[in-house]
């Protein structure tokens, strides 16, 4: 059977693209929080969260062995579940941009991240800014915060900026922090939403 992650290959995969692969399957149902474990295993890309004292200090990382790409989470160091999902989706950003169009799979390979974090500045290592970016389109699709805070506006217009913020963070099931800075990058001004709903 012929993994799904081979379709990937030879190109460069944005979140936005693989969202709207995932919604054009049938056997695979996209709705919030984004299910990024099951984005992976859908993909037939292999996980691990096995400790490995090894790796203590990685948060996480994505090796090809065997022509067969493999995520690892260190279920030490990443407990918190908004963490946890941010990692997972950074490290299939790493398959998407940076392993992928290469075709890559020949020659085994990792990519290992000691430190994922969202609001790293721009002087950082690009590759990881990419995987940032990914990560954080692929959890927090601009068309689904843009509906779920009109949603949220509509049945609460009186809610604080953060307020709404927290709302949407529960919502897409990832930290306030991750959420603000979304909203930061997309250029979202709630209050303008605010004003288009009264």
């Amino acid at each position: 059977m012929e993994k799904k992650y081979t379709t990937f290959l030879n190109k460069t995969t944005s979140a936005y693209d693989l969202l709207k692969y995932l919604g054009s399957q049938s056997d695979f149902s996209l709705k919030l929080p984004i299910d990024i474990e099951g984005i992976i295993k859908y993909l037939n890309i292999k996980l691990s969260k096995n400790p490995n004292f090894k790796k203590i200090k990685l948060d996480g990382m994505i090796t090809i062995k065997n022509q067969e790409p493999e995520i690892w989470i260190n279920p030490m160091k990443t407990q918190f579940e908004g963490r946890i999902r941010f990692t997972l989706a950074h490290e299939l950003g790493h398959f998407m941009l940076h392993i992928a169009p290469d075709n890559n799979l020949g020659k085994d390979i990792s990519i290992e991240d000691n430190e994922v974090s969202y609001n790293r500045d721009d002087n950082w290592d690009h590759i990881e800014m990419e995987a940032n970016n990914f990560a954080s389109q692929l959890l927090m699709p601009s068309s689904m915060i843009t509906e779920e805070t009109k949603k949220i506006l509509q049945e609460n217009p009186n809610l604080s900026k953060d307020e709404i913020v927290e709302k949407l963070a529960s919502i897409f099931a990832v930290s306030n922090l991750a959420m603000k800075y979304r909203l930061k990058k997309m250029g979202v001004n709630i209050w303008v939403i605010s004003s288009l709903i009264h």
